[in-house]
């Protein structure tokens, strides 16, 4: 099989509300930036689009630790990642986003995918979902209260599907304190209205408690779970190779989702 190209996305888009200050979310694109580096390993060439102040492949742990006791293990964690980075390095190309609103987000993407010959996306973008009406200059800020007003932001998965009708599409759903049963509903959901081939579901409270816990969700086949804690990037990824590999020994290239493996 040859090389993959896949495109990853990651960390969380803003929403300006004025000159000087904008509505974010909580994404610091650390597992987006993890799971960039599993298809890396496995041997793909990777876009790795990500918002402006996300964490990406490798750089994350590229921090030095200054209160480790040991400051010769720590520089050697150093010169591993380094090397790991090396080995993979023109393979990565990493495509941040200048300002990170869903439109620039939308205008990226769909350049990428038009333009490159992409077999697999992973959107773990957290695109906002709702903008504020943008306000010219700084609000005053002298006013007890403060009302924003928003629209209905994009949908930006809806459009991949259009813009690389044959790419294996893998769509993300984060959802806050549902049971696993619910989750996957809407997950499902989630995929079928984006004519998605998978959506990696999880919970914020998973991530909270500290055991984080995903669920690849495909339609009509129920989910499978990764997690709790664990090399989950790794694992997902790996998992989806084998998928679409399954895929190209079925048919001989990556079909759209209406051809099922």
């Amino acid at each position: 099989m040859r090389t993959l190209n896949v495109v990853v996305t990651g960390g969380g888009t803003i929403a300006p509300i004025d000159d000087v200050r904008q509505i974010a979310n909580l994404s610091t694109g650390g597992f987006s930036a993890a799971i960039s580096e599993a298809w890396l390993a496995l041997g793909a060439r990777v876009w790795h689009i990500h918002a402006p102040r996300a964490l990406v492949p490798f750089e994350r742990a590229a921090r030095f630790d200054f209160e480790c006791g040991d400051l010769e293990s720590e520089l050697e964690r150093l010169r591993r990642l380094h090397e790991r980075r090396s080995a993979v390095a023109e393979r990565l190309r990493l495509v941040p986003l200048r300002d990170g609103t869903v439109s620039e987000y939308a205008e990226v993407l769909e350049s990428t995918l038009r333009n490159e010959p992409i077999d697999v996306a992973m959107l773990a973008m957290a695109a906002s979902d709702y903008e504020p009406v943008r306000s010219e200059g700084k609000i005053d800020s002298s006013s007890a209260t403060l009302t924003i007003h928003c629209a209905r932001a994009r949908k930006v998965i809806a459009s991949v599907r259009d813009w690389s009708p044959d790419v294996y599409l893998v769509g993300f759903k984060l959802t806050s304190g549902l049971p696993r049963e619910r989750l996957v509903a809407v997950a499902e959901a989630s995929r079928a209205a984006n004519r998605a081939d998978a959506v990696v579901a999880n919970d914020v409270s998973t991530l909270r408690d500290g055991g984080h816990t995903v669920h690849l969700v495909r339609g009509g086949i129920g989910a499978e779970t990764f997690g709790p804690g664990g090399p989950i990037a790794e694992r997902l990824t790996a998992r989806l190779l084998d998928l679409v590999r399954a895929r190209v020994a079925a048919v001989g290239s990556i079909p759209s989702p209406s051809e099922p493996l």
